[in-house]
Formats: structure tokens, C-alpha cells, sequence
């Protein structure tokens, strides 16, 4: 139950996020819904870049540990990527981009 309680928490973040038009597509979470990995997709690695250089990073991050608080659960890390990496890394596939480029 918490888990899904997670997914919701979550598409509310991403859905308010989307909102600023900088390139933020989606996000998905990779772990326990204990201890989840956010990993936050960018259409473009020059919307990924433009976003980090402007700390967006840091808004994003704010953001998703009020909503983790909410379900008792404790972010283990945050990871920036866009569809455009995945295109060119892994053919599109992200079971095999997430997988491929994790951070622990």
C-alpha cells in the first residue's frame, strides 16, 4: 500500500514541476519506497544542463522530500537524466539505462 502511496506522492511532484516548461518530463523511482533513488528525465541534455545551472536541482529536491515525509520515507539519492541520453546510450530502452547507470 505505502508503495503505491509513494507513486502517488511522487506524480504529484512531477506533475507540479512540469508546469515550469524548463524540459522536466517525468520522473520515476528506482528502490524500496523506503529508501527510493529519484531519477528526474529531461527532454534534452541542453534542458537537463540549463535547468542544473539555474539550481533548479534544489527546488526539485525540496520538493520531493516534503512529499517522502508525508509517507515516512527517506530519499537516498537524486539523479538528473534526459530521454535524450537514453536515446543515444541505450536505444530508448530505460530498464537497461536506469540498471546501467546506477548510482549505488
Amino acid at each position: 500500500m505505502t508503495e503505491r502511496r509513494l507513486i502517488n506522492e511522487l506524480t504529484h511532484v512531477c506533475e507540479s514541476l512540469k508546469k515550469q516548461d524548463n524540459g522536466f518530463v517525468w520522473l520515476t523511482h528506482l528502490g524500496h519506497w523506503r529508501n527510493p533513488e529519484i531519477v528526474a528525465v529531461f527532454d534534452t541534455e541542453t534542458s537537463r544542463n540549463r535547468a542544473l545551472t539555474q539550481n533548479w536541482e534544489a527546488v526539485f529536491i525540496a520538493q520531493v522530500e516534503i512529499a517522502l515525509e508525508g509517507i515516512k520515507s527517506k530519499l537516498v539519492s537524486v539523479r538528473f537524466d534526459s530521454e535524450e541520453a537514453c536515446a543515444k546510450q541505450s536505444q530508448g530502452n530505460w530498464d537497461k539505462h536506469l540498471t546501467k547507470n546506477l548510482t549505488h
